[in-house]
């Protein structure tokens, strides 16, 4: 047994809690950093992909239009211009943003030698994108919209479309 006041070489620990060591918060410094490097990439995929949806719904009054026309001409029209042919559909046009715009596309227009409704995008990455909508008139009268993507550099790429535009 030693003597009062003398140290015996025992360490006497405090019942209270004890701090993180600098090892431990580097690790845990580390783990964040790993995390938010494999999360950020997705995150910011997903809220593109949200943006080219804008454009799906944007479209809708021109959907519409179409499929009007078609019904009661039996055909599109035939302009080639296309604000003539926005205005032959009986949609209110801009020649800035075409028959609709919005937060995230920068135009909408109807292409009648394609049979296409055509989306232009204006937000990073996908800037000056476009996403095509193609008609499908069938015999009986029916109408379906096939949506895709141009190849190269002018289509949205494949790793934002929506998964029913990526046939």
């Amino acid at each position: 047994m030693s003597e009062p006041g003398c140290w015996s070489g025992e360490t006497i620990r405090g019942t209270g809690s004890r701090g993180m060591t600098l090892i431990e918060l580097m690790i845990v410094a580390a783990v964040i950093g790993i995390l938010a490097a494999v999360s950020l990439p997705l995150y910011q995929s997903f809220t593109t992909r949200a943006k080219v949806s804008e454009g799906l719904v944007l479209v809708g009054p021109v959907k519409t239009a179409v499929a009007e026309y078609h019904a009661i001409h039996g055909g599109v029209p035939a302009s080639s211009n296309w604000l003539t042919l926005l205005q032959d559909l009986g949609l209110t046009v801009s020649t800035e943003h075409g028959a609709a715009s919005g937060s995230y596309v920068e135009r909408i227009w109807w292409n009648s030698t394609d049979h296409e409704i055509r989306i232009r995008y204006a937000v990073p990455p996908i800037n000056g994108k476009v996403l095509h909508l193609q008609a499908d008139f069938e015999a009986s009268g029916s109408l379906a919209w096939r949506c895709y993507a141009p190849a190269g550099d002018e289509g949205v790429p494949a790793q934002y479309l929506p998964a029913n535009c990526r046939g």
